[in-house]
């Protein structure tokens, strides 16, 4: 666990799902509309669970209970959390034309937080459409529930 637990970028080591959740949530409470994150790792790295984590403390932040799950298929889910966010999931996308036909880009300009698992699908510099923060989440899975996490704020 890091040493300052409401550090909300940096490298976090965590040995549990239980501590995933932890720097997920310790990190939801930096975001805020127009904010957008890219979440990166393998297959099975943790990157829904983190994402969930994240969006279901948000959303418990504001009153709202929400059930979190993957759009792998779906491609995008919505979350009404009093802030709106959009959780993407690129992997099934082969380009920038898949994102305009998904009305990607005209969701990312409205006042909600964009959450996007393997934004390295596509070939697109997102830091040129986001009004907010971005950050990048990096997770790198060890041995069973062990990962190593990194989050990046960047600054343009």
């Amino acid at each position: 666990m890091p040493e300052n637990p409401d550090k909300y970028h940096g490298d976090f080591q965590s040995g549990s799902e239980e501590e995933t959740a932890l720097i997920a949530r310790n990190f939801a409470l930096r975001l805020k509309p127009y904010d957008f994150v890219s979440v990166k790792g393998p297959l099975g790295a943790g990157k829904t669970m983190f994402i969930s984590a994240a969006v279901s403390f948000f959303c418990g932040l504001n009153g709202k209970d929400t059930n979190v799950l993957s759009p792998t298929f779906s491609i995008m889910n919505s979350y009404d959390c009093g802030t709106a966010i959009n959780h993407y999931d690129f992997y099934r996308l082969e380009g920038v034309k898949d994102l305009e036909n998904i009305g990607f880009f005209d969701s990312i300009g409205k006042k909600a937080i964009t959450i996007v698992e393997w934004p390295e699908k596509i070939n697109c510099d997102y830091k040129r459409y986001v009004k907010g923060d971005y950050y990048s989440v990096d997770i790198k899975p060890g041995n069973r529930h062990k990962r190593h996490i990194t989050i990046k704020k960047s600054v343009f």
